[in-house]
């Protein structure tokens, strides 16, 4: 059986790895004597309900010193619920706290408020002045909130209600977004709200060294074959410290081996079975970039792939390809698209890079003339990109203002390298 699974979260204890300092911060402030609320921001895949469920798992909750006697953990999933109204919410949340709730005779009154049609603020108050007598805290774990803070329906009153109740009615807020609350949004009204200032942030990011290889070796254990150095720093290198790209790439490892492949043969079986698994997430990973964004990253993308280095830093390159270069490596490290160390930032996984190249070169005999180039170079007054436009026809034209930006410091043979020279140059 392969122990590398993905596309479901980690129910159990014994396979979560990692995330210690952000379950430290979001327990200390918990247990402190205001029980305060912290937002989990991460982009998608990165583990928010992986992590969600590890702490309200009763033994890990029990060990964090979250005991059922103090603390009532509500998972709530908010994924798909577009429509959801505020009283769909209530409802929702007190179905899970009834069944979450550890003193029996709390039950009923919750039971009947969440039967009700429609909620007021009292009412909300009332009995969470009830569980707060009995020594509660409520600890409610909301994910995919955007899908409320981002719905018409959910209106200023909303969030001071809820805002009230985190305050001065024993509740606690664990909200888990792909980006910060303020900016999930529907109206100016909501993002001005005073909801937003009781919570600290806690961003997930790739996995640090240490865990992803501590993820890698539990997996391992159950193998009658270990890996080689080369095979594990293949996984590695594909999964960037993404736990769900890690998954990936050590479940089509395992799967090519079980098929007898070894050598160069198995390092591209799995490169290719990555990549197609991959590739809807990488879409949805660039279609939610800005054009500085992307700009941005196909400059570190090709910067990397030089074989000899200019003598400007990358720092300074990235800036003359895109002066907001600087804002988006700030952005794009906390969505965990880009890795920093050493002075110099990369993607988090060569197979982004690969999909990159694919996504804005285009395919033999698809190029444009020479002459619509030139069109598109006069219209747009874009003389100081003149020198790439030998280059620009091997692009789609859709991308030819963010590759134009790129060839001015890079030539075309560095961006159009091949997968297997990216992927597996240090590895085979």
């Amino acid at each position: 059986m392969n122990p590398f699974t993905f596309g479901n979260p980690i129910k159990d204890p014994a396979h979560f790895y990692g995330r210690e300092a952000e379950i430290r911060q979001i327990t200390n402030r918990l247990l402190s004597s205001a029980h305060e609320s912290t937002s989990i921001i991460g982009e998608r895949r990165i583990g928010k309900t992986s992590l969600l469920y590890h702490i309200s798992h009763p033994e890990v909750g029990a060990r964090l010193g979250l005991t059922s006697d103090k603390f009532c953990l509500v998972y709530v999933d908010f994924q798909g619920l577009t429509d959801i109204t505020p009283t769909r919410f209530w409802q929702r949340v007190l179905k899970k706290m009834s069944n979450s709730i550890c003193d029996e005779s709390l039950k009923p009154s919750i039971e009947k408020l969440g039967g009700q049609e429609s909620f007021d603020l009292f009412d909300l108050e009332d009995l969470f002045e009830a569980t707060q007598s009995k020594g509660l805290t409520v600890v409610l774990m909301l994910d995919e909130f955007e899908n409320v803070t981002q719905n018409l329906h959910f209106k200023g009153d909303f969030f001071g209600g809820l805002r009230a109740l985190a305050i001065h009615h024993g509740v606690a807020l664990l909200p888990a977004t792909r980006r910060e609350l303020v900016d999930l949004c529907h109206s100016e009204e909501i993002k001005g709200s005073p909801f937003f200032n009781i919570f600290a942030n806690v961003v997930l990011r790739p996995f640090p060294l240490k865990d992803a290889i501590a993820l890698v070796d539990g997996n391992e254990t159950s193998l009658a074959e270990t890996f080689s150095a080369e095979e594990r720093s293949l996984i590695l290198r594909l999964g960037g410290g993404q736990p769900f790209f890690l998954q990936i790439a050590g479940h089509y490892l395992v799967e090519a081996k079980s098929q007898g492949l070894r050598g160069r043969p198995l390092f591209e079986r799995v490169v290719t079975d990555f990549d197609v698994q991959s590739d809807p997430h990488f879409t949805y990973l660039w279609n939610h970039c800005t054009e500085s964004e992307r700009i941005t990253l196909l400059g570190i993308l090709a910067l990397n792939q030089e074989k000899v280095k200019k003598g400007a830093t990358q720092d300074e390159r990235l800036q003359k390809m895109n002066p907001r270069a600087h804002l988006d490596v700030v952005t794009l490290g906390k969505r965990g698209l880009v890795l920093e160390g050493e002075g110099n930032f990369t993607l988090f996984s060569p197979s982004l890079g690969h999909w990159i190249l694919r996504e804005v070169m285009t395919a033999p005999g698809e190029e444009e003339t020479p002459a619509t180039v030139d069109e598109w170079l006069h219209k747009g007054g874009r003389d100081k990109v003149t020198p790439a436009k030998g280059a620009l026809p091997k692009f789609k034209k859709k991308y030819w203002p963010i590759v134009s930006n790129i060839l001015t410091e890079v030539s075309f043979e560095v961006i159009g390298a091949t997968v297997f020279d990216l992927l597996l140059k240090t590895v085979v």
